[in-house]
């Protein structure tokens, strides 16, 4: 029998409540707590759409910039640097999951919210922000001594680096609740500016010029203390929600039941997120962990600023529909279908690149990265493309078997990371592989039964970026290999690889799709509502994919 998930309706409270944005958007206004709201006759796929374009264009030129921050950085830093960082990310993350307690999550996730959810919303991050960074400046020296095992971790630097980064539990205190009231909202266009100005003040401007005058690893600190500040400010002018601290535990209940048990399975989230910096960090040292974690962030960052819009669009939107399982099921199908279409390809074509992107973007000394960002381009994409079933289940406050799914993650690449550990952290890249193959597996099942979904029809939405993704890197390979014999600059060959990798994958996408892609972009393009001009070639494509979904 098909368990049965309550609807989020069963946190709804009988406050006056602030309406949500199926049908309406909240725009900012001063003199209201939470937004002031404006009827339009926008649909909640209107909103959503509208919603991937202000993400869309923010995660460009974010993405931009940071290929160009990291370049600039991994110059004037160490690798040590960047190790130091990560370690001390994942001491902080330890403590964020139950800083928040899942409260961002739960405002999303609640049908009804009252201004006094808002409140106690508000008065908890406030407070548990503050409080966890007080923990965090007194447990720093006891937290290092776990990554201090002799093979070279600088615990006098880390423990003051933890230190000065635990006041973003503070700062993030102070903003979770409107930059969630925005999301929440469907108001992206003003949070792609908020994200897109402070990562230009923070990072481009305080990070490069702390570095350039010598800061070191506290370039970096500074640089990330500074963009969550400029959130903060940012989102709450735009919402200006109420700020007064609200103690009535009537208000906490409705989101404390979603949230405590969503805090728990970002937690457990977390765990398998940092392993890879936990058991580095802790085998090899902050050097090893500075070489794994940039070529981590040079697969992730690609698909992060891919999936990073949809995922802040997808989540309000699944909730707004968690009750009806044969819509929520398709647009899962649509999404995930459309994801790996693309992260796959461009994993796969980075896989074929690694040597030219690690030597022209980071420099000779990151040459160690290479065969493990070259590992980590199988499993990676694998990662963000089950994001989407982990927010099905969030939707669906399916929350039980997302930690089942968390713990048999963690057991399963721990094993493997022990088994391959003398294969340094190019076995520990193919511990991430394994696991990841487990996890697709593991939630085919989940979604077996939240939304009666066969194993067959799921296994199907893999296909198109499956095939795409291995004549994309075939093309990539062919003119890599024609290119390297020649005397010609690196840069020279990276800007071909692009090149013929971004022609390829338009081409296999839009010339030459498979049938279930293209009925899949001609849904999102009627979705849309395109008109275009059919005596061009452009308008003849969208209209025929337009005729294909009709």
């Amino acid at each position: 029998m098909k368990p049965t998930v309550k609807p989020a309706s069963q946190f709804a409270t009988n406050t006056t409540t602030v309406p949500t944005a199926e049908n309406q958007i909240l725009e900012a206004n001063p003199n209201s707590p939470a937004g002031e709201v404006k009827p339009t006759s926008k649909s909640l796929a209107s909103q959503a759409v509208s919603g991937l374009k202000w993400g869309s264009a923010s995660t460009v030129a974010n993405a931009v910039m940071q290929i160009g921050y990291t370049t600039i950085m991994a110059r004037l830093l160490a690798p040590e640097a960047f190790g130091v960082i990560a370690i001390a990310g994942v001491i902080l993350r330890f403590g964020s999951y139950f800083a928040s307690l899942g409260l961002s999550q739960a405002i999303i996730q609640k049908e009804d919210l009252s201004n006094e959810n808002i409140r106690a919303a508000f008065t908890s991050s406030l407070v548990l922000g503050a409080f966890f960074t007080i923990v965090a400046w007194l447990i720093a020296p006891f937290a290092t001594e776990f990554f201090d095992n002799g093979v070279g971790v600088n615990e006098s630097l880390l423990v003051p680096v933890v230190q000065v980064m635990g006041i973003a539990f503070l700062l993030n205190g102070l903003s979770s609740t409107a930059t969630t009231l925005l999301q929440r909202n469907m108001q992206f266009k003003a949070l792609s500016i908020i994200e897109t100005i402070s990562y230009v003040l923070a990072y481009l401007g305080v990070g490069i010029i702390c570095a350039y005058l010598g800061l070191g690893v506290w370039s970096l600190v500074f640089a990330s203390l500074a963009q969550t500040t400029l959130v903060a400010i940012g989102a709450y002018m735009v919402v200006r929600h109420n700020v007064l601290l609200h103690f009535n535990w009537t208000s906490y209940k409705p989101l404390f039941s979603y949230g405590s048990k969503m805090s728990i399975v970002s937690f457990l989230e977390f765990i398998s997120i940092s392993l890879g910096s936990i058991l580095i960090g802790r085998a090899f040292g902050s050097y090893k962990l500075g070489i794994y974690d940039r070529a981590l962030l040079l697969v992730s960052l690609p698909m992060h600023m891919l999936t990073r819009t949809v995922s802040k669009v997808i989540f309000p939107s699944f909730s707004k529909m968690q009750s009806d399982n044969e819509k929520l099921g398709r647009v899962y199908l649509s999404s995930i279908t459309l994801l790996a279409a693309a992260v796959i390809p461009v994993c796969l074509g980075i896989a074929v690149a690694s040597p030219e992107i690690i030597l022209v973007l980071l420099g000779d000394q990151w040459v160690e990265s290479i065969p493990v960002l070259q590992v980590l381009c199988l499993g990676i994409p694998l990662s963000f493309i089950t994001m989407f079933a982990g927010i099905v289940c969030d939707a669906k406050a399916a929350l039980n078997s997302k930690v089942v799914l968390n713990v048999l993650f963690i057991l399963v690449i721990c094993g493997c990371f022990y088994l391959l550990k003398d294969y340094g952290l190019v076995g520990f890249a193919f511990a991430v592989f394994i696991a990841e193959l487990l996890r697709v597996a593991l939630y085919q099942r989940v979604m077996r039964k939240v939304l009666d979904l066969s194993y067959k029809t799921q296994l199907q939405i893999y296909l198109p970026g499956l095939l795409n993704g291995v004549l994309v890197a075939a093309c990539i390979y062919g003119v890599s290999h024609i290119l390297r014999s020649l005397d010609i600059p690196m840069i020279v060959v990276l800007a071909a690889q692009i090149v013929t990798g971004a022609l390829s994958l338009l081409t296999l996408t839009f010339v030459f799709p498979l049938k279930l892609l293209r009925e899949q972009i001609g849904q999102v393009i009627a979705m849309v509502g395109f008109n275009v001009n059919t005596s061009t070639y452009l308008g003849k494509m969208i209209s025929r994919f337009k005729k294909d979904f009709i």
